[in-house]
């Protein structure tokens, strides 16, 4: 039976979404809804790393895009289904590599029926992917 999953995303002190998901979404479907649910451009290359260590090579899944024939695996081609997640797993994304966005990810449920568009549940706390535009100075 197809399962869904309950997925808590933080970045920084208090800012998280809830993000119910499908766990035949691939790891790069979880990127896209990660980056619209915080509000983010899709504009710098990201990581997912199941074993919750940043720039660990065992359990890297890089974005598809770009020259990376170094990569082992790709965000594209991995199922959120193939890591057996349950309850309190926690693995962490990376996006922007210059900016290193750090997004934790812990599994707050598996229920045992299928969504078939991705949903936020909670939405706390606001960030800005560049800052605010009214801080800039002109000289």
């Amino acid at each position: 039976m197809e399962k869904s999953l309950i997925l808590s995303v933080s970045v920084q002190t208090g800012c998280y979404r809830h993000i119910q998901i499908s766990e035949n979404a691939t790891l790069y479907e979880l990127h896209e809804e990660i980056l619209d649910s915080f509000d983010f451009c899709d504009d710098h290359m990201h990581a997912f790393f199941m074993t919750n260590r940043a720039w660990d090579n065992d359990g890297e899944y890089i974005c598809p895009d770009g020259d990376l024939d170094w990569a082992l695996e790709f965000s594209d081609m991995v199922k959120l289904s193939d890591f057996h997640l349950s309850k309190g797993s926690k693995f962490l994304y990376i996006f922007d590599f210059g900016d290193e966005w750090r997004f934790q990810i812990k599994v707050l449920r598996v229920i045992d029926e299928p969504i078939k568009v991705s949903t936020v549940l909670r939405s706390v706390g606001q960030i800005s992917q560049y800052g605010d535009d009214d801080d800039d100075e002109d000289f």
